[in-house]
């Protein structure tokens, strides 16, 4: 029996030890996101402490299982030639096909090198979108000119307020049950959705995971949440965006001030992929991303 494990606040301080170094561009890679959707995983996970690796094992039931990249030195040629072999031995054990996902290029790079035999392919819809932090502050330029003018028309018609996220807002937002943001006993709550358990966990455990957040109040009411964290030194990633649709504009209110507030520091903003869903593609294209975190599968 293989000792795998569910994912836990105490295993924050290796897998952030390790991300520190590896720098990834992923939205995938961080502690917060495994953390939040490890139940839409079913996620499995090992730490490898002879090899500093960490495993990670996903058996969702809507899919094949799959492993997530592998966590260490992707530069160690023995080290990653070694958990890959575990890896597929380990499938082949559990009586299912070795398959990766997910897997960033430099890491798709690395383990071609190890083994020419590997077949990679691309998965478009789990590409993350990545922009210029000063673009989506701004909004400057002829090609942000809707966004501005969509930003100012928000601003003008609402009673709006911008505030940072402390302790009483996420108290505050996991009493939320509203439609477009139902999160209140979610964990527990027959018929709540994958998403809002992962967003109902983060806020559960947001002090511990270290986050940055923000919401937007409309006649002193929550209508939009956003919450996030850096990922590499000059790059964030939004892990939450959240708006109340009824409102116009409150998307592309609570994305400008968020940014503007939390992360003007930073050169880069990953705002994750698009699932393959149009609508998604369409409004992540509409900020004219600066580049594409592509991701591969891999088998053999």
């Amino acid at each position: 029996m293989i000792p795998y494990h569910e994912l836990t606040l105490a295993d924050k301080a290796s897998f952030d030890r390790i991300l520190s170094v590896l720098q990834p561009e992923s939205s995938d890679l961080t502690f917060t996101n495994l953390f939040m959707w490890q139940y839409n995983y079913n996620l499995h996970s090992l730490y490898l402490q002879d090899l500093d690796f960490w495993v990670l094992l996903a058996r969702p039931t809507q899919w094949k299982a799959f492993y997530l990249p592998p966590l260490g030195d992707w530069t160690d040629n023995r080290k990653l030639g070694a958990v890959l072999q575990k890896m597929r031995d380990w499938a082949e054990a559990d009586g299912f096909e070795f398959r990766m996902r997910r897997i960033p290029e430099p890491l798709a790079q690395a383990l071609e090198r190890i083994d020419p035999a590997l077949a990679l392919t691309p998965e478009p819809n789990t590409s993350d979108y990545v922009y210029r932090a000063q673009d989506l502050i701004t909004l400057a330029g002829r090609k942000y000119h809707g966004k501005r003018n969509h930003l100012n028309q928000f601003q003008r018609k609402y009673a709006w307020e911008y505030q940072r996220m402390t302790p009483e807002i996420v108290e505050e937002c996991l009493q939320s049950d509203k439609e477009w943001f139902n999160i209140c006993g979610a964990l527990e709550r027959d018929g709540a959705t994958d998403e809002e358990k992962a967003m109902a966990l983060v806020m559960q455990n947001y002090a511990a995971l270290g986050l940055t957040g923000g919401v937007i109040r409309i006649n002193g009411r929550i209508e939009a949440v956003s919450v996030g964290e850096r990922l590499t030194s000059n790059m964030a990633v939004i892990h939450i965006e959240k708006a109340n649709t009824e409102f116009d504009g409150t998307y592309t209110g609570i994305n400008q001030q968020f940014a503007a507030d939390a992360w003007k520091d930073f050169e880069f903003i990953n705002r994750e992929e698009d699932l393959g869903l149009e609508g998604l593609r369409k409004a992540k294209e509409s900020y004219h991303p600066e580049k594409m975190v592509e991701k591969f599968g891999v088998k053999y």
